[in-house]
């Protein structure tokens, strides 16, 4: 990622972009849908996202985590918008959902049954919100519990805590369905 961001600062490069773009946008994509519940307009704050990274790609440098920058932006940008079109409506932490949990396909969750995988996702869906979203965020998108909190702006500690509630509420929920799975085995 450091070489994509070389050359977009220092030489330009287009395709550099829209690879950085590729590999991001679907996950801020749902991060903004999380916030304002619309396929378009999340598409657009994205694209605005990106439009203003790419518009000020000369200080790319200066940003300490450009994965925190991306969701800040995002998060801020949807903020607003939802402020601009609803008045006073504001979404919190609390408000939001991650409805569109995906599954990124790895070596070791080849193994697993269709059937199976559609279990838990189904177990994600029916987590609480703001521990979806967390999970998302962590176990999906690859962030830090840190990186997490400052994005929400919520402290590290409830980030780990509802991880935790997350997670035994999966081993709850997927419990009958890993059993299930060993004996087919």
């Amino acid at each position: 990622m450091q070489t994509l961001l070389y050359n977009i600062q220092h030489r330009n490069d287009e395709n550099a972009f829209k690879t950085f773009y590729t590999e991001n946008a679907f996950k801020l994509f749902q991060f903004a849908f999380a916030y304002v519940r619309d396929k378009e307009l999340s598409e657009e704050i994205v694209n605005d996202v990106f439009l203003k990274l790419w518009q000020h790609r000369s200080k790319i440098s200066e940003i300490k985590n450009i994965n925190v920058y991306l969701y800040v932006a995002v998060k801020n940008t949807a903020l607003n918008c939802l402020r601009k079109n609803n008045g006073k409506r504001f979404a919190d932490i609390e408000n939001i959902s991650a409805d569109h949990f995906y599954m990124s396909p790895e070596q070791e969750q080849i193994l697993i049954t269709d059937e199976l995988k559609k279990r838990i996702e189904n177990s994600i869906n029916l987590l609480p919100a703001k521990c979806k979203l967390i999970f998302k965020m962590v176990k999906e998108d690859g962030l830090t519990n840190h990186e997490v909190a400052s994005i929400l702006n919520i402290s590290y500690k409830t980030v780990t805590t509802q991880l935790t509630i997350a997670l035994k509420k999966l081993e709850q929920l997927l419990q009958p369905s890993l059993k299930e799975y060993r004996v087919k085995i």
